[in-house]
């Protein structure tokens, strides 16, 4: 009985074989889109989750390193809009200290991050279904904005429309997970929080909020396809 039982076990594992993984990853180009918004001093009120959820678009390109290491270099906009969440006395008190109280516009974006994989597919191992990775790194933002300020010495109350423009650095952070298609591609979403230090990316630099910092967030599917040999 328990040699029967073995052999059974044995040609169970043996048509598992197939399934065992390889270390087969390949450096990946991708494009991702979807949706995001922006924390900063005149972008409403979160706590209340009064806030503008605009589109984000991207394109990355990942070279493996290791079995769990690949490098990433990432492109990127967003679209960014303060929307009209302040009454008038909120609109008076940013006015008093000469900020504007809106803005429309855009942020580009580049940066360069280690990319950590959790669960990469590995020789002898079962491949899972789903792989998770993570990293965080450093780049550099360019905000392109008109924005809006109230003159409060002008007896018709006037608002003044001037373009304007900031940049600087940022740390990014992400995690996402993708599944491999039958073709040479994958699929997969992806959730990017941009930390600006600086609070630079508003063009408001009160920083009357609970966290000082500019922030952006983004949630985005992405499509990959794989480049070269497989390593």
């Amino acid at each position: 009985m328990k040699s029967t039982l073995s052999i059974l076990v044995c040609i169970f594992l043996l048509s598992l074989n197939p399934v065992f993984s390889q270390d087969n990853r390949t450096d990946r180009l991708g494009i991702g889109i979807g949706p995001s918004f922006m924390y900063g001093d005149n972008t409403g009120v979160h706590s209340k989750f009064k806030f503008k959820v605009l589109p984000a678009l991207s394109v990355d390109y990942q070279k493996k390193i290791t079995p769990f290491f690949d490098v990433k270099g990432t492109l990127g906009w967003q679209m960014i809009n303060s929307g009209d969440h302040y009454n008038q006395e909120q609109i008076d008190l940013i006015a008093e200290s000469n900020q504007p109280h809106a803005f429309s516009g855009s942020v580009f974006y580049g940066d360069v991050m280690p990319i950590y994989h959790i669960n990469p597919n590995l020789s002898g191992y079962i491949p899972s279904l789903i792989k998770v990775y993570t990293g965080l790194g450093l780049g550099y933002f360019y905000s392109k904005r008109t924005d809006e300020k109230l003159i409060l010495n002008d007896t018709r109350r006037r608002t003044e429309s001037y373009p304007a423009s900031d940049a600087g650095v940022y740390i990014p952070f992400r995690i996402g997970a993708f599944k491999d298609l039958k073709s040479d591609a994958d699929i997969g979403f992806e959730a990017t929080f941009i930390y600006s230090p600086f609070s630079e990316l508003d063009g408001n630099d009160l920083q009357q909020k609970r966290i000082k910092a500019d922030m952006l967030m983004q949630f985005q599917f992405y499509y990959r396809i794989h480049l070269g040999y497989r390593y």
